[in-house]
């Protein structure tokens, strides 16, 4: 049962599970259920799902066994449910559950624990009736385990609680630029040498590429065949199908490591696997030209299908650079000889001829947005990914097809998941619990064709900044928690509060199952905004609403409870939230520092970010260019102009300046002042040349760069432009890349 809608009921009654079953009636009192569970058939033909179902209950680390009469749980056969759908009923006596298949008990069984663990003091279940099934058929979560290789047996966690969830399905992302992942018999070379990569101690973005085949690879890890056949089965036992991954024709580094062979033979650089983004080298593509290219995929698919029983093969297909292809003698015959129009279409043809052999073996290809750039002629299931998922929607509105929606924009999982000065480095910006749970896939101008394409909603995680499978729990919840629940829940059924409840219930099984995660929900995101009369306006928040932000001006003892307020002279602000007399975030602490530019207005500043009235709230930034606190110019000189109000006498200007060559941020090349007291008429008082190189950029740093004016300069408007530098230069990890300007603060004194 796909993409139903207010067939049931929102209200979910008193119980506290995740994900929100479709309809739920509560009625009065509680069953107390026993450390010891019963489970009987209610027929015979009923035997072989209480097994099952005992079997699950043993499964989630509940004690339970069959019984010939009486017992806790009466399981019953009933063919007219949905696979997944299932029914249960609490009664004063006992408990009875009702399914067609073993997922659909398995499911009942993941919310009767979720109700127990809610009490496991008196182990008591609210009388109730519950009927339910999932919204959508795919429910995943991507795991990239080629940037971070973690066990099989860390996977296995995630799988553990996946399927407490009630997501079916765990998208391994195996291959990539930075590493091959899965044994391949027929070709060795991707594990001896694709699966491990230089040690470079810096962040994802600024790691340099292997410098030649001697240097040593110390870094990285492989999955053999007969571990990945094990934890597959350890997943479909949880009623979780692994669907691999083999990405192409681009992000594949790792494997023309392995066998140069299979690259355009116009490229002439050495490839190794890639430590980071691989700067200019992220061009290097597999040779479409070439026939051992899909000779290659064939025999990996083939090995691959062996282990894999997903009836989805992902295909990648996405970021592929066709620079080489333009080039490539072999790559242009073909489009001649297939008669393509461009490198795009020889990129479809590509995507084409692989889908085919996926489909000549009874599966479906799946694939990232950009397999939809060459018009593929057969069916492909497409991932959603960039922005808000729109390119997947426009090819189905097109041609029909399936597709995931999985928006870079909200279910990204490596984004920051709250305040960002409390986080992990990571990129991007913020998706926090509350946006992933209030994340409607649906477009208010969907036609019902169009909504039932849409077969699924996967969280993926994308793991660059992470080192242990500790550091990828940690972004992936509770996070996961809103993806299952959007995922699952009929469409308008969303209870902020009440999903609050209910997470705080399931915490506790994180913990008992040794997963990391995070507490970001309860943290304070402030925001200091000019009010350009020399004031400084202070909102804190968190985005639980059941959390009280407390703050202090004087200590951090937390004196008051918050409401907006404005501020005009220097000192820090402290802050957290309480709840039930308990400090449950982080402390926040906020030092202010007032200049003549603080709380002013600024003018004509057309930044990137949106950010400009940053530069006068008297914040300073952190070393993370996407905290809220930097104004931003991307490719462009920065032009801006800072109202003091009235004409003011100072003898110093400075501008502070984020410099972080990894993330393509560097120092302006020139930075002119120029003053004026109309507004009108503005004259230049000084150029700076900061002199930082690119190459000094790295690793990050703020930098507060003097604009030096005569003592007793008088002027109400000061306008400063900064140019930007041009690109990353050749050499470093982001060679050729358009760069930023990052400003926090204008001091003026």
């Amino acid at each position: 049962m796909l993409l139903i809608s207010g067939l049931f009921t929102a209200a979910a009654g008193e119980i506290n599970v995740i994900p929100r079953p479709a309809k739920v009636d509560v009625g009065t009192g509680t069953y107390t259920v026993p450390r010891n569970i019963g489970v009987k058939g209610a027929d015979k033909a009923s035997q072989g799902l209480a097994k099952e179902v005992i079997e699950t209950l043993t499964m989630t680390g509940q004690e339970a066994s069959g019984v010939k009469k009486g017992g806790d749980i009466t399981v019953k056969l009933n063919p007219e449910l949905g696979k997944e759908e299932y029914k249960l009923s609490v009664n004063p006596k006992g408990i009875e559950i009702e399914a067609a298949t073993a997922t659909g008990g398995f499911y009942a069984v993941q919310t009767l624990v979720q109700m127990i663990d809610a009490d496991t003091v008196r182990r008591t279940v609210p009388i109730c009736k519950i009927s339910d099934f999932p919204r959508l058929e795919y429910r995943g979560l991507m795991l990239d385990v080629v940037r971070c290789y973690i066990p099989a047996n860390e996977i296995k966690k995630f799988i553990d609680m996946a399927a407490r969830l009630k997501l079916n399905s765990l998208h391994l992302h195996l291959t990539d630029d930075n590493g091959w992942r899965l044994e391949i018999k027929k070709y060795p070379k991707l594990t001896e040498v694709g699966a491990w990569r230089v040690d470079r101690p810096e962040l994802f973005p600024g790691r340099l590429n292997q410098r030649n085949a001697e240097e040593p690879t110390p870094v990285g890890g492989y999955y053999t065949q007969d571990e990945m056949r094990e934890l597959v089965k350890y997943a479909a036992e949880r009623h979780v199908n692994i669907v691999p991954e083999i990405e192409m024709p681009a992000h594949a580094a790792a494997a023309i490591a392995s066998y140069p062979e299979l690259a355009c033979e116009v490229n002439d650089k050495f490839v190794g696997v890639f430590p980071g983004i691989g700067g200019k080298d992220a061009s290097i593509i597999m040779c479409a030209g070439n026939d051992k290219v899909y000779d290659f995929y064939q025999d990996v698919l083939s090995e691959v299908m062996e282990i894999f029983p997903s009836p989805m093969i992902n295909l990648g297909g996405d970021e592929a650079n066709k620079t080489l292809w333009n080039r490539c003698a072999l790559c242009q015959e073909r489009i001649r000889t297939e008669g393509l129009a461009d490198s795009e279409e020889l990129q479809g043809y590509f995507m084409d001829r692989i889908n085919a052999f996926v489909r000549s073996k009874g599966r479906t290809a799946m694939g990232w947005d950009e397999v939809t750039y060459g018009n593929p002629k057969e069916d492909i299931v497409v991932f959603g990914w960039q922005g808000d998922g729109t390119t997947a929607v426009d090819y189905s509105r097109r041609t029909g097809r399936r597709f995931i929606m999985t928006p870079a924009k909200t279910t990204y999982l490596i984004r920051y998941q709250g305040p960002q000065w409390f986080e992990p480095w990571t990129y991007f910006g913020n998706n926090r619990l509350s946006d992933i749970y209030h994340y409607e896939p649906v477009g208010d101008d969907w036609t019902p064709e169009l909504e039932r394409s849409m077969i699924g909603l996967q969280g993926s995680l994308w793991s660059e900044f992470c080192k242990t499978a500790d550091d990828m729990q940690y972004l992936v919840f509770p996070r996961l928690m809103a993806v299952a629940d959007v995922a699952w829940t009929p469409k308008g059924a969303k209870n902020w509060p009440r999903f609050l409840e209910s997470l705080d219930m399931l915490i506790p099984t994180l913990d008992k199952l040794g997963i990391d995660h995070a507490e970001s929900m309860w943290n304070v995101q402030h925001t200091l905004t000019p009010n350009g009369d020399g004031t400084v306006s202070v909102d804190l928040q968190c985005e639980r609403p059941d959390a009280q932000v407390m703050y202090s001006l004087a200590d951090s003892a937390l004196s008051y409870p918050f409401s907006r307020f404005n501020i005009a002279e220097p000192g820090i602000i402290y802050a957290s939230t309480m709840k039930d007399g308990e400090r449950r975030g982080k402390l926040l602490q906020l030092p202010l520092n007032f200049n003549l530019a603080t709380g002013r207005e600024v003018v004509a500043a057309d930044c990137s970010n949106g950010l400009s009235l940053r530069l006068t709230n008297g914040l300073r930034g952190s070393t993370r260019n996407s905290d809220f606190e930097w104004a931003g110019w991307h490719n462009r000189t920065a032009e801006f102009t800072i109202d003091l109000g009235e004409v003011q006498s100072f003898g110093k200007v400075s501008l502070g300046t984020l410099i972080n060559s990894d993330i393509c941020v560097l120092a302006p090349d020139a930075i002119q002042l120029a003053v004026s007291e109309n507004g009108v008429d503005f004259m230049p008082v000084s150029t700076v040349k900061p002199g930082i190189t690119a190459e000094e950029s790295h690793p990050v740093r703020i930098v507060d760069i003097e604009l030096p004016v005569e003592a007793g300069t008088h002027a109400r408007y000061l306008k400063i432009s900064a140019t930007n530098p041009g690109v990353i230069p050749d050499g470093m990890a982001r060679e050729g890349s358009a760069t930023w300007l990052y400003f926090d603060e204008v001091i003026v004194e």
